[in-house]
C-alpha cells in the first residue's frame, strides 16, 4: 500500500499540538519566519516540540536564513528537517545536510521547479520539493492555490531525479481528496485549511488525513 506524507504546518500553541494525538501524520511544521502570523520563536519550540506525537518529524520552515541561525535552530531545538521557502542557493542545502544531517525540503513555485537547471542544481542536496503559490512577493503561507497542471509535469522532472513531489496552497479536506485522485503527488501539506478562528481544529485535522489514507488504500489502478 503506497502512503501519502502528510505534514501539518503553522503548529504555535499547545491547543494546536493536542489536536495532533491520535492522527496518523507524517509530519509537524513550525514557522520560525521573522514577522508571519504563525511564526515561533525558538524558546516556544522547544516547548511545543515535547508534545510532539511519537514518529512524528519536527520541521522547521526557514525562509533565507543565515547560516548562523540554523545552527542556533538545530543547537537549541534537534529539528528532525528544515524546510526552505526562499531564495536559497543549492550550497546552503549541501551545508545543512552534510552538517546536521537533516532532511532538507526546498520549496518551489511550480514555475521555478519545473525549470531542468533547478533540478540539476538542487536534486543532489535536497530530499524532495513542496511546490507552493507565491501572492505578492509572498511564496508559501498564502493559503491560495497553484494551477495543478503544472504537476505532472514537475513530478515527471523531480521523480526522475530521485525526488517526491509534495504539494501545498490552498488544500482543505474538501480538495485533497480531488487532488490525490488527478495527480497523486507523494504528500500534501497544510496549515489554514485546518484551521478555525485561525487556530487548527481537530476535526478537519482528522478529516483531513482520514481522506489522505481512504485514498491510500484505494488499488493504483482505481479511477475513482
Amino acid at each position: 500500500m503506497k502512503r501519502t506524507f502528510v505534514k501539518i504546518c503553522g503548529l504555535r500553541t499547545k491547543s494546536d499540538m493536542e489536536a495532533l494525538r491520535g492522527i496518523d501524520l507524517d509530519a509537524a511544521g513550525f514557522i520560525l519566519v521573522p514577522g508571519r502570523r504563525r511564526t515561533v520563536q525558538t524558546d516556544q519550540l522547544k516547548g511545543l516540540l515535547r508534545l510532539l506525537p511519537p514518529g512524528v518529524t519536527a520541521v522547521g520552515v526557514m525562509m533565507n536564513p543565515r547560516p548562523d541561525e540554523v545552527e542556533e535552530v538545530f543547537f537549541r531545538t534537534g529539528l528532525g528537517a528544515v524546510q526552505l521557502h526562499g531564495e536559497e542557493p543549492p550550497a546552503l542545502c549541501r551545508w545543512i545536510k552534510e552538517i546536521y544531517s537533516a532532511r532538507v525540503i526546498k520549496a518551489f513555485t511550480p514555475e521555478e521547479a519545473a525549470r531542468q537547471s533547478v533540478v540539476e542544481s538542487y536534486a543532489p542536496w535536497i530530499d524532495g520539493v513542496l511546490l507552493d503559490s507565491s501572492a505578492d512577493g509572498q511564496k508559501g503561507g498564502t493559503g491560495l492555490r497553484f494551477s495543478w497542471e503544472w504537476i505532472p509535469r514537475v513530478r515527471e522532472m523531480w521523480n526522475a531525479a530521485g525526488k517526491p513531489v509534495w504539494v501545498a496552497g490552498g488544500l482543505d479536506p474538501e480538495n485533497v481528496r480531488e487532488l490525490l485522485r488527478k495527480y497523486a503527488p507523494e504528500g500534501v501539506d497544510v496549515s489554514s485549511g485546518v484551521e478555525t478562528a485561525g487556530c487548527k481544529d481537530r476535526a478537519k485535522i482528522r478529516s483531513f488525513v482520514e481522506r489522505v489514507r481512504v485514498y491510500d488504500k484505494k488499488p493504483v489502478c482505481s479511477t475513482d
